[in-house]
């Protein structure tokens, strides 16, 4: 019998504390199959990120995506029309567009606040203040120059994320007042699934100054800092951890969670832990091989309270009745098995 509702329960692992039940955090809301309200809700501003869901999207600062239909529609940098030729001009490519220069921050964070279909008594709200770091930089470039202007061009980088910075920030400063958020989200995919793309040292030359700047506005709340990082990032947690995340998904396997564990405790909130990887991506997978899966990552890495579940299947197209169907066999028994997991 639960007591607590689902932000509350969230809240408690995010505070250190031990939950009623394993919370499941939400990328998109509701999480199919499971009834009630979600646990969290991300609050990000529609002028700085739009629709990234679209085909022919283009970013704030130019950048121009494509829709893939291998990872269900998902828009990605169109391959090899970098905007960015030359780091040591970035001023000439990168400026602030007309359309954000007089926005009144304020007044769309209150529109935008009232459109969230949610209960602010039952759902936390995840605020993401803002972008312009590593890929960013990677998004206006290209990996391969852009890891080579971090090499060679190293105060060129320094102030094109500066220049990012600057124009955030402050918007961020608006926005936090008015909606009053109950966790402040960074994220920067770095690493990729087997390696990170920068060494621990790059990253705290690079990115940490920046990100120990917004961390400001969480440790100044006292508000728990969720970091997003993909991959094998877990060489840069030590750090992340001195300016002040405690949460970090979605955690991949390809990471020494049990080791992060073991070295942090609940000082660290490990948000992922399942993949779908092996026999669970073939077509004959049975829905109880799904559902042991689910049953097996919560065993193994829920036990000290410390967990939140944040993974699923990746669609296969747009149009995917069997990824949906897996997904909610998988939430189902995570929403089951994780509601008695601590009774």
């Amino acid at each position: 019998m639960t007591t607590l509702t689902p932000k509350e329960n969230m809240m408690r692992v995010l505070r250190g504390q031990m939950p009623e039940w394993v919370p499941i955090y939400s990328y998109f809301g509701a999480t199919s199959g499971v009834e009630g309200p979600p646990a969290n809700m991300g609050f990000r501003l529609s002028p700085l990120f739009g629709d990234r869901s679209q085909a022919g999207f283009t970013d704030l600062w130019g950048v121009p995506y494509t829709s893939v239909e291998e990872v269900g529609g998902t828009s990605l940098p169109t391959p090899n029309e970098f905007i960015l030729k030359d780091i040591t001009k970035w001023g000439d490519y990168i400026k602030i567009p007309d359309r954000v220069k007089d926005v009144d921050w304020k007044a769309v964070a209150e529109a935008e606040l009232k459109n969230l279909p949610f209960d602010r008594e039952t759902t936390s709200l995840w605020y993401s203040p803002g972008g312009g770091t590593f890929l960013q930089l990677m998004n206006l470039m290209g990996f391969e120059a852009g890891l080579s202007a971090m090499l060679e061009e190293p105060d060129y980088v320094k102030e094109l994320l500066q220049f990012f910075f600057d124009f955030y920030m402050p918007i961020a400063k608006q926005v936090i007042d008015i909606i009053n958020p109950d966790v402040i989200g960074l994220g920067d995919d770095a690493a990729t699934e087997k390696n990170p793309f920068i060494s621990p040292a790059m990253y705290r030359e690079f990115l940490i100054p920046i990100f120990r700047e917004y961390s400001f506005l969480a440790v100044e709340r006292g508000l728990p800092l969720d970091m997003h990082l993909c991959g094998h990032g877990e060489a840069f947690i030590p750090d992340l951890i001195r300016i002040g995340v405690n949460c970090w998904e979605p955690v991949q396997l390809s990471n020494d969670i049990e080791g992060l564990q073991a070295r942090f405790g609940r000082n660290l909130v490990i948000c992922g832990g399942w993949e779908s990887r092996g026999r669970l991506t073939e077509l004959d997978v049975t829905d109880e091989e799904i559902r042991a899966s689910a049953r097996e990552a919560i065993d193994k890495y829920a036990r000290n309270g410390g967990f939140m579940w944040a993974s699923g299947y990746v669609p296969m197209s747009t149009n995917d009745p069997l990824t949906e169907h897996w997904n909610e066999v998988l939430h189902i028994e995570v929403d089951r098995y994780g509601k008695t997991f601590y009774n």
